[in-house]
């Protein structure tokens, strides 16, 4: 007696079904056998397999069962030989079962970066000065030897060697006119034998001129030049004076700085420090402000001109060790003590300030994390903890957030955080057997990519690469 044609209908749909199980579980246990061999060692452990392993040694017997009970439903009913118009949409059906089946293993996977583009080591091996990132993609990484610079593609583009004999020792923190200050030094202890103006569009030397172990920075239209006796401000595109303030015989500029109004420098008289404000066009005084500080400086740094933000350190074992922010008019708002309650302030990676917050790595014990400090006063904002991953990098990488990478024993990650309450966007990226020194800088590229730039000094790693999302395997 021919069977009803309900009961053959479900079990040719179950037939089809239980193929399009088994593809999914043969898709799933070749990525698995991929994912066990990409651990660290070539097999990975417990703790080091990749992401999303377990999900897949989860799914593959629980698929692979469901599979097996669906093809034995209709064998139990006596069913006859399948059709080989049924076979057929089975194959066509397994086949597209792929689909879906990557697409929870890609989930599961969660987002990934690989290398897109790279650099071949420099060599000879130089010390690293600094990184300009003038505009999206490009970077000028300046090392003692010189400066090379790389378009968005990663690809090398003009370079700028040092004088030989004279290595480059310092640079300019901003280039908002797309012109960056760099000075050369005659030996390792004196810096600044010679200031150099250079436009980052093609590298060529606006105008040069000669110093005595100077400091700069640029400011609005002038570029500020601070030597042993008096600070200059030049026309930053024609190297004109324009303007010259003196410095008192007892004091020294430890550090300069300049926004689109004014030019800020530092300066140490004796055991007391002070901060000034000069018009950026006329070098007449804004304000001036003394520091809280009761020794002489073992460091000052200027973390931002606009508000100023200044890293003060004595050398006094119970000094000041602090971030001092000050209001436009040079009052001091606030500090962020270096350590507290709330953790301790890593010099590296640099902070980054953005808007009015100064987000920085912070150490709480043995946990490692990020927080945010408020500009205007100097309160914490919020507190972003990693636990034992260990925080390498950050940088502003998009409208309203920072992006921060973390390495822990086996892997390297990037998650996005938000800047008004530090709050994870999205699953960390993970980022894929990267050649990261121990210190690099990175940026946000052409949507979806980055450039990182290594400062390490052997030579070894590529000078900057480019990093994609991973679409594949």
């Amino acid at each position: 007696m021919e069977r009803p044609r309900p009961a053959r209908l479900l079990g040719y749909l179950a037939f089809i079904a239980a193929a399009a199980l088994a593809a999914v579980v043969a898709l799933y246990l070749v990525l698995l056998a991929k994912l066990v061999t990409d651990g660290p060692g070539r097999v990975c452990g417990i703790d080091s397999c990749p992401r999303g392993t377990g999900t897949l040694a989860l799914l593959v017997p629980l698929c692979a069962a469901a599979a097996w009970l669906l093809w034995r439903t209709p064998r139990k009913r006596g069913h006859g030989r399948v059709p080989v118009h049924v076979r057929v949409i089975a194959v066509c059906v397994a086949l597209a079962a792929t689909v879906p089946g990557w697409q929870g293993f890609a989930y599961a996977r969660g987002p990934q970066m690989d290398l897109s583009g790279r650099q071949e080591p420099v060599h000879p091996a130089a010390a690293p000065v600094g990184v300009w990132a003038p505009r999206l993609g490009m970077v000028v990484r300046a090392r003692t030897d010189g400066l090379v610079a790389y378009d968005g593609e990663g690809r090398k583009g003009w370079r700028l060697p040092a004088p030989e004999r004279t290595p480059l020792c310092a640079i300019s923190r901003t280039t908002p006119s797309g012109i960056g200050l760099l000075t050369y030094g005659e030996s390792p202890g004196a810096c600044g034998s010679q200031v150099v103006a250079v436009d980052l569009a093609d590298g060529r030397t606006a105008w040069t001129r000669d110093a005595g172990r100077a400091l700069v920075a640029v400011a609005g239209a002038s570029a500020v030049v601070a030597d042993r006796d008096t600070v200059t401000g030049l026309d930053l595109r024609g190297g004109q004076e324009r303007w010259r303030v003196p410095i008192p015989a007892d004091c020294t500029v430890k550090a300069v700085d300049g926004s689109e109004q004014h030019a800020l420098y530092v300066e140490e008289c004796g055991d007391t420090a002070r901060i000034t404000a000069v018009d950026s066009r006329t070098g007449a005084r804004a304000w001036q402000t003394a520091l809280p500080t009761g020794s002489r400086l073992r460091e000052v740094r200027v973390l931002s001109a606009v508000p100023p933000v200044l890293r003060v350190t004595e050398t006094s074992e119970r000094g000041m060790d602090a971030v001092l922010l000050f209001g436009a008019e040079g009052r001091l708002r606030g500090f962020v003590p270096a350590s507290g309650p709330a953790g301790d302030l890593l010099s590296e990676p640099s902070p980054v300030l953005t808007g009015d917050l100064l987000i920085t790595p912070v150490k709480q014990g043995e946990k490692n994390g990020v927080s945010a400090y408020s500009l205007t006063d100097g309160r914490r904002v919020w507190h972003a903890g990693f636990g034992d991953e260990v925080v390498r990098g950050l940088a502003p990488i998009g409208p309203g957030e920072v992006g921060v990478v973390t390495s822990g024993r086996w892997w390297t990650y990037l998650s996005h955080h938000g800047l008004a309450d530090g709050v994870r966007r999205a699953e960390p990226t993970v980022l894929r057997d990267l050649p990261l020194g121990e210190r690099f800088t990175f940026h946000p590229g052409p949507p979806g990519r980055y450039v990182f730039v290594n400062l390490d000094r052997q030579g070894l790693l590529p000078p900057t690469f480019d990093i994609d999302p991973v679409f594949g395997w």
